[in-house]
């Protein structure tokens, strides 16, 4: 096992999603906006899904490509805890940028339908407004409401305790500079890598913090994100992963799944 740097800088940055092509930009439509300090409006994706975009940002917290269909291919199945779950194997996700919830929301409604058990940890130092993340969670989903007014609960209540989202998943929140905090070892399946692009988060994407999650994953978990920048896939090596390239989804050429072993 690596060793782990006793301290991480937090980047003042760290509040937006990745970037995406004018040609991608131009697929959105705004809908919705929050009426909120956070400036964020609902947006129409190509697939028929929505995701959120800062007025003045032009990254998203989905791609303009699909949303919904990013957050399935990308996310719950190169992970593999699509499988984990159909199978019956109990499933522990962490995920750097919980954002809208939407990889979250899928994932409980995929343990849900299996019958599998999900304990489903999720940081993000600043999150959208309730409001806001349940609008867009209703549009995308038809089968998840008591899912989405248990996940609008929880974060209403900002509590960081362990809570019941259905009969099958537990979550945990925690709203702090993952940079700064413990993550227990050997204890996910899966990693979700979702912190926006790394010019707008770079110290999320450098081997320090990718030891970190090498050594939050069981042996044989995997680290699951969109990314395929030089820089991130040489600290990924540098970091103890293995990792390949597969297809991405919709107009997005590759993405990375990474492996915890070592390379």
């Amino acid at each position: 096992m690596r060793r782990i740097p006793h301290r991480y800088q937090t980047n003042p940055a760290a509040t937006e999603k990745r970037s995406v092509s004018r040609s991608d930009q131009r697929e959105g439509n705004s809908l919705l906006t929050s009426g909120t300090k956070h400036d964020l409006a609902l947006h129409l994706t190509r697939d028929g899904s929505y995701t959120l975009k800062h007025a003045q940002n032009p990254e998203t917290y989905h791609s303009m490509f699909g949303a919904v269909t990013e957050a399935e291919s990308v996310f719950l199945i190169n992970s593999g805890v699509q499988e984990r779950l159909r199978r019956k194997l109990d499933t522990s996700v962490l995920e750097i940028g919980f954002g809208s919830g939407l990889n979250f929301l899928l994932t409980a409604a995929a343990a849900r339908k299996n019958h599998c058990g999900l304990y489903y940890h999720g940081f993000d130092l600043r999150l959208p407004p309730v409001k806001l993340i349940g609008e867009l969670l209703s549009r995308n989903t038809s089968d998840c409401y008591n899912e989405i007014e248990n996940l609008k609960a929880t974060l209403s209540a900002d509590t960081t305790h362990k809570t019941p989202i259905n009969n099958y998943c537990n979550l945990t929140i925690t709203r702090s500079d993952v940079l700064l905090s413990e993550l227990p070892e050997d204890t996910f399946d899966a990693v979700y890598l979702d912190a926006f692009s790394i010019a707008q988060n770079p110290l999320l994407w450098q081997s320090d913090f990718l030891e970190k999650l090498h050594c939050a994953l069981k042996t044989d978990g995997k680290l699951a994100t969109y990314s395929v920048n030089r820089r991130f896939k040489d600290a990924l090596t540098t970091a103890g992963f293995s990792w390949q390239k597969l297809p991405g989804p919709g107009g997005k050429r590759e993405v990375i799944v990474a492996t915890a072993g070592t390379a």
